[in-house]
């Protein structure tokens, strides 16, 4: 299901039409992603890899904003990651942060033993600039284009502002260097005029640390994670699931504006359907990717 489609199922279940001053479309699109976030982290249902290349001597390396968890483990149910010096292959295994602390180790090796996920402590600096061209909205979604800008740290996902005609969105997905789809809220005319000052809020990240460090460049490792689904606050903008996660979505949307309007009681049974969805999902997601009794038989490193 789509943007446009999402939003009037919302309305639906409130009985509220489009004209409703009790629904903010930037705010139901807000919580349909929630939803979505939640539905995924609670499925599996999205993934997706990395590729990393090592610096030599370096131990952290900054993960992708959609980052959500890692995703596959061996035939110890460990979590790991494949790792490749460009003739063997490795496959190394994920270890608590505290026992990487623990550890202390202060000297780069050929391999890693181990490697850690944590909280990255620092958001990346925010962007701002000029747009150098309109940018004009088709079904809510419009793109920035700013030919002076450096946008390969911008992320789906990452907030943006238009300064000039006081609009707040969100980074739908980013084209070029110097172009970004985003889709802009309650504004004068929520899209890029030509001259329309920007602020780019980036996100917080996760950073994976390799323990010892690798003491050689360019070796890659291979991250499998569970993926935040990207962004859909467009009327034609579309999460990758499956169509019967949508009535999922739907009621957990619905749900989080009955709790913002102080009726819980009615809005628990939304909820309720929401919890009812998620197992039959899990069960038939695990069903058609056969997960439950995938395992590689391949030894991890201690």
């Amino acid at each position: 299901m789509d943007g446009k489609t999402l939003l009037y199922q919302v309305r639906q279940l409130l009985e509220e039409d489009s004209g409703s001053s009790f629904l903010d479309d930037f705010l139901t699109y807000q919580f349909i992603n929630e939803a979505a976030v939640e539905f995924c982290r609670r499925t599996l249902a999205l993934t997706a890899t990395q590729t990393i290349t090592t610096v030599a001597d370096q131990e952290e390396y900054t993960l992708n904003a959609d980052y959500m968890g890692l995703y596959l483990k061996n035939n110890s149910n460990r979590f790991y990651l494949k790792y490749s010096d460009g003739t063997n292959t490795y496959f190394i295994n994920w270890k608590p942060y505290e026992e990487v602390v623990y550890q202390n180790n202060e000297d780069s090796v050929s391999i890693p033993d181990r490697f850690t996920i944590i909280d990255k402590s620092t958001l990346a600096d925010q962007l701002t600039g000029s747009a150098t061209s309109d940018g004009t909205a088709t079904g809510g979604a419009c793109t920035l284009t700013d030919t002076a800008a450096d946008f390969s740290d911008v992320a789906a996902g990452d907030i943006v502002h238009n300064t000039t005609d006081v609009s707040d969105g969100v980074v739908l997905s980013v084209t070029s260097t110097t172009a970004l789809v985003t889709a802009l809220f309650n504004g004068t005319n929520d899209y890029w005029t030509s001259a329309d000052a920007y602020v780019i809020q980036p996100q917080g990240r996760y950073q994976l640390i390799f323990d010892p460090a690798p003491s050689t460049a360019d070796h890659t490792a291979t991250l499998y994670y569970i993926q935040r689904p990207a962004p859909v606050y467009s009327s034609y903008g579309a999460f990758r699931f499956q169509s019967h996660s949508t009535p999922a979505l739907t009621r957990y949307a619905a749900w989080l504006y009955k709790y913002r309007d102080k009726d819980p009681n009615f809005g628990d049974k939304w909820y309720q359907f929401f919890e009812d969805m998620i197992r039959k999902s899990s069960n038939q997601i695990d069903h058609i990717k056969r997960r439950k009794n995938f395992r590689v038989s391949l030894k991890g490193r201690r």
